[in-house]
């Protein structure tokens, strides 16, 4: 058990052990609860659960990036989990036709995706270490799906999707780069942050939108 609390040294800002060893990483994760906040002003049906779900993957990330140990690491990833599963479930409710049937399947389509994704960065990380995981690959295939379909269902609403799809690379790049131009310009983990909870809003917000109006 002792394992979960030993010292996790993974990025670039990191120089020590200690709970403030990066502070921009740490704050940058200010970026999930404001986004949380401004979603939560949404007062959509599924609004509250999003904006929540957003503040645990900044407190989440938080305690990894002070705390850095594999059980906050776990902690980050479960709070992602829940809100890629959350969204997904969900977002058939934008679509023309949605069921608890549809749901799952679109429950399905990101789990398949994460799991052909991590296929294919495990064969080509030995030759390209540099090549994002799998989880993140899998949500923004999984992303770009739902934002077709959506597009044929509900416009309003697929525009805000095709946002976060658009920013999201940017915003896995500024994760994968931060340890290979560390020595170069310095740490970018904190863009990631930024970046990435700017692609939580433009899809929550593609979630919640109009949906006064969609209550299938």
């Amino acid at each position: 058990m002792s394992t979960w609390f030993n010292s996790v040294d993974i990025y670039c800002e990191r120089l020590d052990p200690s709970f403030w060893a990066e502070p921009i990483n740490a704050i940058s994760n200010l970026s999930f609860i404001v986004a949380g906040f401004f979603i939560w002003r949404l007062r959509s049906p599924h609004s509250a659960l999003m904006a929540t779900l957003m503040i645990l993957i900044g407190l989440g990330s938080f305690s990894f990036h002070t705390f850095a140990n594999r059980l906050t690491g776990l902690l980050d990833v479960v709070a992602i989990a829940l809100y890629l599963v959350a969204f997904a479930f969900l977002i058939p409710k934008q679509w023309s036709r949605s069921s608890l049937l549809i749901q799952m399947g679109s429950v399905l389509l990101l789990i398949v995706s994460i799991v052909l994704a991590h296929l294919l960065m495990s064969h080509l990380k030995p030759a390209l270490p540099w090549m994002p995981p799998g989880i993140y690959l899998g949500a923004w295939v999984a992303l770009f799906i739902y934002a077709l379909v959506t597009q044929y269902s509900n416009a309003s609403a697929a525009r805000f999707l095709w946002l976060a799809v658009i920013v999201f690379p940017f915003s896995l790049l500024s994760r994968q780069l931060d340890i290979p131009l560390c020595d170069s310009i310095g740490a970018t983990h904190w863009l990631w942050h930024l970046l990435n909870g700017l692609t939580l809003y433009w899809s929550s917000y593609g979630l919640c939108t109009e949906q006064h109006s969609k209550l299938n």
